[in-house]
């Protein structure tokens, strides 16, 4: 790719300074790609027997790895939930972050999900998180790789920031703000970036983003952490901005981090193809004064007799927290905040009741938290995991229930098995053809 939008490589030189000329070159080589492992899922080591294509590691971090594969959303480690395709500096944010005291995370902008897969892959499993988003598109796609890596203890809203900051005041340990930004870090991805390339855009977005900082500010409770990220290499979105949010705050401090990058304030990171990754800067703060224990109002469990029959035929839970949002029923193995308006989810989705039966979801079937709990299990077989896959029906000399079905352990959906026949529920939209 040559690049020549000329307002682009003028301000190139402002950021790269002396390494402009390979930096400009470094454009002109393919973009990247790369996965994470999760390993909320799986150890490591487990993950690798799974995967079946070519790759290698990245000095940058243990849990990220290059690829160079065009089929890797075709692959089981992509359908069992056990990897996720991100860039290597996208994925490194987490990396910094204090684990300990950290009860309740809200991610403002957060589809499709990378960030806050990332994030919770590196906290303990009794942490909540908010994940909002106000795309309702994107959403949907949040909500489907959060249930495809068995993430459950997520509370995935639709809400506008300002919202959200209203009725979060003060409530996360940790915030993260994956900032909309000009997006030059991506553009080997994504070329038709520089069409609509313009100062006037980037001073734009650059006020969005000051408005982010502003509510993200107000959710974090004292003590709390900032996470704050762009792919861009606009020093009005990333270092001035930063400079800018603290000398509002005071009370918010820059947590140094370690890495040699081309950000020109210190303590901050910026990669980009220069360290054989895209672009991405990182800022991590943190927020003076004691942390102090907040609870939002608790979400009224309900009582539904198909449901809980359901629950009480299938699963080995002793207590569960059941909620209704908008006729959907949604499972916690422990109780979850209410946040009143435009939920989307609420845990796991347990299902909906259709002509007075209830009809379980896939999600109930693909959640972390739900392993070892199921009564039925079926593990296929390399025939029938490409039988399910494509949606097809398969025989199993099994009882007439519903069966959580794993490949080689790992949850992959479910079916009803009825007279020698196990009916196949893998979502449509998420069958191939083999």
């Amino acid at each position: 790719m040559s690049i020549n939008n000329q307002l682009f490589k003028d301000r190139c030189r402002e950021y790269f300074e002396k390494d402009c000329k390979e930096f400009l070159e470094s454009l002109e080589k393919p973009c990247t790609q790369a996965f994470f492992l999760n390993t909320r899922k799986a150890e490591r080591e487990k993950i690798f027997e799974i995967i079946d294509f070519n790759y290698h590691d990245s000095p940058l971090s243990d849990q990220s790895f290059y690829h160079e594969s065009d089929n890797i959303g075709k692959s089981k480690a992509y359908e069992l939930g056990l990897i996720y395709p991100q860039e290597i500096a996208a994925s490194l944010s987490s990396l910094f972050i204090d684990k300990n005291n950290i009860g309740t995370v809200v991610d403002m902008c957060a589809a499709p999900g990378g960030k806050t897969i990332n994030v919770l892959n590196r906290l303990p499993e009794d942490v909540l998180c908010i994940s909002n988003d106000v795309n309702h598109t994107r959403v949907l796609s949040l909500s489907s790789n959060l249930e495809r890596l068995g993430l459950d203890n997520v509370i995935i809203t639709n809400k506008k920031t300002e919202d959200l900051s209203q009725q979060l005041e003060g409530c996360a340990d940790l915030v993260i703000l994956d900032a909309p930004c000009s997006g030059e870090g991506m553009i080997r991805k994504y070329p038709e970036i520089l069409d609509d390339y313009s100062i006037n855009n980037i001073d734009l977005l650059s006020k969005t983003q000051s408005k982010l900082l502003d509510e993200a500010y107000m959710i974090l409770n004292k003590g709390g952490q900032l996470l704050y990220s762009t792919c861009t290499y606009a020093m009005e979105e990333d270092e001035r901005q930063i400079s800018d949010f603290l000398e509002r705050y005071p009370d918010m401090k820059l947590v140094p981090l370690d890495m040699k990058s081309s950000s020109k304030l210190e303590g901050t990171i910026k990669l980009s193809p220069l360290n054989n990754t895209e672009g991405q800067f990182i800022a991590l703060m943190k927020k003076e004064g004691t942390m102090k224990d907040v609870s939002l109002r608790s979400l009224k469990p309900v009582k539904e007799k198909l449901v809980d029959d359901f629950i009480k035929e299938n699963l080995l839970l002793d207590e569960y927290y059941l909620y209704k949002n908008n006729e959907h029923f949604f499972l916690s193995l422990r109780p979850l905040p209410d946040l009143k308006y435009n939920v989307m989810k609420y845990g796991i989705y347990a299902g909906e009741v259709k002509n007075r039966r209830f009809e379980p979801n896939h999600n109930l079937y693909r959640a972390n938290s739900l392993k070892g709990k199921f009564r039925y299990v079926y593990d296929l077989n390399d025939v029938e995991y490409d039988q399910f896959i494509s949606g097809n029906e398969f025989k199993a000399d099994l009882g007439n229930h519903y069966y959580l079905l794993t490949y080689k352990g790992y949850s992959l959906g479910f079916g009803k098995c009825s007279n020698g026949m196990m009916k196949n529920k893998y979502p449509k939209g998420l069958r191939r053809m083999i």
